[in-house]
């Protein structure tokens, strides 16, 4: 009989004994008592399917007191033990046969309570299946073995909680980083220092990605603002040209076609410095009083003549904001340009500062529907075919705001049309005193400067 299992065949060991145990529990249940009060091991449907499993299958059940078999055991198994169930009571062993040709089998033997009383059990001969993993959880599935396990799984689920926690915090650390990149930042990297090996080729090739996607944003930047600059100087000659034609209704016309185009121009080069500057660009007191009367007083006479006018309105005192002083003139300028293409003949666009270095421009015109009102910052978006313009004004102009800090919105002008308000980063200090300029002295002149009371 048997003794430790050798080098060998213990790698088996373990599954071997899960198997033993599967087999326990169905010699167990068929056992059954005849009429007579008799107990017999019957061969139910389980016991054959089992048996078709593992065809060296053998088993005994035993009478602890007195060793005698109940039929159906196998005498030849229970003679391994003859003259020793009666002297120990065995609670449980493995065994092996040691002239067993397969070295895997495993047999066990046990003295327990039974549901017909103390009996003694012995298997031999069967084979692991994975099925008796599957088997051994679904019998041991109870309340007593929960709850003497429960504690182990509290500690090993606040082990595994430390572990995954501090293990994912460089993911998380460098998820963060991911969420603040944006169209101005996709030059970041994120950091490989700490972070698992695992995810590191994951990582890379994110940063592979941002790099691709930076060069490219580069060179769309850098042809927007080289075909800006090239085109400036057939502008120039056309104006230049423009300004030799008789007076007339067709000239007039053409130069204000030809300004519209020079503005669009100047404020793709705007923007093109800002987004090669990036973060980089220092951010000066910008006087939003005389920066807001000069874009005023400059547009004036085209507003003149196209039979429309312009009204500025702003406290006495200078407001400052910060900013870059020529990005916040192209903010303007469009901004103008756009209300007064709107505003109705006879009407006026007005212009109003606040304390709070907020813009206005109201313009009297159609408005802007609700269902548009999302879009129209939008490039390339106009209102129809037939809409003046190349529909990317507004949006320049919302690009320049938001990388000085600003903010825009479109409100609705009261008894119809559309208030554009800007809002730039207040400069609380006054740098320097306020002097009226020849902007003020232009609109004074107009009959349209007017403060609040």
């Amino acid at each position: 009989m048997g003794e430790v299992p050798d080098r060998a065949s213990s790698v088996n060991f373990g599954l071997e004994g899960l198997t033993t145990k599967r087999a326990r529990q169905i010699v167990l249940a068929s056992i059954k008592k005849d009429p007579a009060g008799d107990l017999h091991i019957e061969d139910t449907p389980a016991m054959k399917n089992y048996r078709l499993l593992n065809p060296e299958f053998r088993f005994a059940v035993f009478y602890p007191e007195t060793g005698a078999l109940l039929p159906g055991s196998s005498s030849e198994l229970a003679d391994y033990f003859k003259g020793q169930t009666t002297q120990i009571h065995i609670i449980g062993s493995m065994f092996h046969i040691l002239n067993d040709p397969n070295e895997r089998s495993r047999g066990y033997i046990r003295v327990a309570n039974t549901r017909f009383g103390l009996l003694g059990t012995i298997v031999y001969g069967a084979q692991f299946h994975w099925d008796d993993i599957a088997y051994q959880l679904y019998v041991n599935f109870n309340l007593i073995n929960i709850v003497s396990y429960l504690p182990l799984l509290v500690v090993l689920s606040v082990v595994a909680l430390i572990v995954m926690t501090n293990g994912l915090r460089p993911l998380r650390s460098a998820a963060s980083m991911v969420a603040e990149i944006d169209l101005d930042t996709t030059s970041r990297s994120i950091p490989l220092d700490h972070l698992p090996k695992e995810v590191t080729p994951f990582v890379e090739a994110v940063n592979g990605a941002f790099k691709r996607v930076t060069d490219g944003i580069e060179r769309e930047r850098r042809f927007i603002a080289n075909s800006a600059h090239e085109l400036r100087t057939p502008i120039a000659i056309l104006r230049s040209r423009i300004e030799r034609m008789e007076p007339g209704e067709l000239k007039r016309e053409i130069k204000r076609d030809t300004k519209r185009v020079q503005t669009i121009l100047d404020q793709l080069l705007v923007l093109a410095q800002m987004e090669a500057r990036g973060n980089n660009h220092a951010l000066g007191a910008i006087n939003l009083s005389e920066l807001a009367k000069n874009a005023a007083a400059d547009y004036s006479p085209i507003a003149l003549d196209l039979g429309k006018s312009l009204e500025f309105n702003g406290p006495d005192e200078p407001v400052f904001a910060k900013g870059i002083r020529w990005a916040m003139e192209s903010v303007m300028t469009n901004l103008i340009e756009n209300a007064v293409r709107a505003e109705p003949p006879g009407g006026t666009v007005i212009v109003r500062l606040s304390k709070d270095a907020a813009i206005e421009v109201v313009d009297h015109g159609e408005g802007v529907a609700t269902a548009d009102r999302e879009r129209i910052f939008e490039p390339f978006w106009r209102k129809s075919e037939n809409t003046p313009g190349t529909g990317l004004g507004l949006a320049i102009t919302k690009e320049l705001t938001t990388k000085l800090g600003g903010s825009i919105e479109l409100l609705e002008t009261p008894g119809g049309g559309a208030t554009f308000k800007v809002t730039f980063q207040q400069f609380e200090d006054t740098p320097r005193p306020y002097q009226k300029n020849s902007s003020d002295q232009l609109l004074e002149h107009t009959g349209k400067l007017t403060a609040p009371s």
